[in-house]
């Protein structure tokens, strides 16, 4: 367990009493009236005795909690063990975790005797993608008057990764994998692609997917959509550099949608059965087969630490291979337009959104 301290404070109602017990003890000795030493000395007995029974190791609770990842926004029940190693019970404790806590209220303790544990849940929510190491909670308790708050922070080693949050994509930067999907085998058995509908054909397009018969009859050019086998593996260059002279702050909105597009991609893909080779541009360039969940996780806790770079020359050979892929993304997630980097990958799809 990680350091922890506690500290003992008037509350509202502490603070009046207080100042009344110090108005009617300076009436006293001004006055020497003995009513008003009565008066002093009932009003500072309820602030004697509430200090005196105050809860003072609330700070050695231990708080046993295990690694979570969750992904940004997303609400989340957290289970913990909590054990008192004071000598005296704990009662009337609130406990809240300000990170994951923000919007749900403390949860009240049942009674903890010496040296036993008791489970606590309650709903917590991460707002910001991060990895963090040492998770925080706050101890509260005014037993037994309400004149003095005790509160302890009990900070405790755990993992606690935040995910980027999952964004919605473009219909038309799916529609360049939804079209090889595989098909579902109790609709068809039969080798090849499958058709699946017609749609508009465009200029650009290869005419040989066009629909003779329908286009004759609806007098416009129409192709055919096919789904056949999902490609093997799809290459996704994610690029966190900011543009040359650009400071590192700025730009957060775009970055966070960017890493969000990457991980709802790499989501989206791997549920359709394909691998995703990733290269991260960073000051230290690193390319990830994601071909298993225990890869995918890894892939989630890089880009849940992911944080811009400044501009650098791209590392020769680290985008050779995914050039052979039929299928890649550029994710400019610093917001650096790499024109000349994008040339080696001319059929990269650019996913863009965000605003700067």
């Amino acid at each position: 367990m990680a350091a922890s301290h506690g500290s003992i404070e008037l509350t509202m109602r502490g603070r009046v009493l207080a100042w009344l017990a110090g108005l009617a003890g300076a009436a006293a000795w001004l006055g020497e009236d003995p009513n008003a030493r009565i008066a002093a000395a009932l009003l500072a007995a309820p602030l004697l005795v509430d200090f005196v029974a105050k809860q003072r190791r609330m700070h050695e609770t231990k708080v046993r909690i295990a690694p979570r990842r969750t992904i940004a926004g997303a609400p989340f029940t957290e289970q913990i063990t909590v054990e008192h190693q004071g000598r005296w019970p704990l009662r009337e404790c609130l406990l809240a975790e300000p990170r994951t806590m923000r919007t749900e209220p403390p949860q009240l303790v049942p009674v903890l005797r010496p040296y036993e544990s008791r489970r606590v849940t309650y709903r917590a929510r991460s707002h910001r993608r991060s990895h963090i190491v040492e998770r925080v909670f706050v101890l509260v308790s005014s037993w037994p008057l309400g004149l003095f708050r005790a509160r302890a922070v009990v900070a405790v080693a755990a993992d606690l990764v935040t995910e980027p949050a999952r964004v919605r994509l473009a219909a038309e930067i799916l529609t360049t994998v939804a079209e090889r999907e595989a098909a579902p085998r109790d609709r068809s058995k039969l080798p090849g692609p499958e058709f699946h509908s017609l749609r508009e054909h465009m200029p650009e397009e290869d005419a040989r997917g066009v629909h003779a018969l329908r286009s004759a009859a609806l007098a416009t050019l129409v192709r055919r959509v096919t789904r056949g086998r999902m490609p093997r593996t799809v290459g996704i260059v994610l690029d966190l550099r900011r543009p040359p002279g650009r400071r590192l702050e700025g730009g957060a909105r775009r970055f966070e949608w960017s890493l969000g597009a990457c991980a709802t991609l790499v989501t989206l893909l791997r549920s359709r059965g394909a691998e995703v080779d990733v290269a991260v541009i960073d000051a230290d360039p690193t390319r990830l087969l994601v071909q298993s969940p225990v890869r995918e996780v890894a892939l989630m806790t890089l880009l849940a630490e992911a944080q811009p770079v400044t501009h650098q020359p791209l590392p020769a050979g680290i985008l050779e291979s995914l050039r052979e892929y039929e299928h890649c993304y550029w994710i400019p997630a610093g917001s650096f337009q790499a024109t000349a980097d994008h040339a080696l990958l001319p059929t990269a799809v650019e996913v863009i959104g965000g605003d700067e």
